[in-house]
């Protein structure tokens, strides 16, 4: 049999497909329950080039505070909705450390869509979708978050809102 570009392409479509899952929820549109310190699990540790084009982000560190992976993608629209939240958390609490992730993006957009939303934490470019497959991403947006020892607290599936980042980390703000 020759292997035709066509069926390349199609031989990519089942690996695609998870994150193709744009506006997924969180089951049933419960929170996500915050891990129990002794039952966390370490977090993938990982760099991505910084979406400003210099120097990399580090993402699932030790680091002195709580953070907030928050993984998106310039096409999704729930995404786009939600980046303003994400941002007016980032800028309204300090003692968490607030990160993006473009996955699947195409370089120019995210940048072009970050500008526009006029995002100042730190964004990093997934081109080959490393974080999401690492922290079991099945759609975009996906928001994890880590406590300072770099270890997974919660991972919360579709839109999230500030009042929901806040739930998130108010307890890994005071102690992990």
């Amino acid at each position: 049999m020759r292997i035709t570009p066509i069926v390349i392409a199609l031989g990519l479509v089942p690996a695609l497909i998870p994150l193709t899952g744009c506006g997924s929820s969180s089951a049933g549109g419960a929170d996500p329950a915050i891990v129990a310190p002794a039952a966390r699990e370490p977090a993938a540790r990982l760099t991505v080039p910084a979406l400003s084009g210099t120097g990399h982000i580090a993402v699932g560190f030790p680091s002195a505070r709580p953070t907030v992976v928050n993984m998106w993608a310039s096409w999704c629209g729930p995404c786009r909705q939600e980046m303003p939240a994400v941002q007016r958390f980032a800028e309204g609490h300090p003692g968490v450390r607030v990160i993006g992730v473009a996955v699947n993006d195409q370089v120019d957009d995210a940048r072009a869509f970050a500008k526009e939303v006029g995002v100042t934490f730190p964004l990093g470019f997934d081109a080959d979708g490393q974080v999401a497959d690492a922290y079991a991403v099945s759609g975009l947006p996906t928001t994890v978050v880590l406590d300072r020892q770099g270890r997974l607290a919660a991972t919360w599936p579709g839109p999230v809102t500030g009042a929901d980042l806040a739930r998130l980390t108010s307890a890994l703000a005071t102690r992990d």
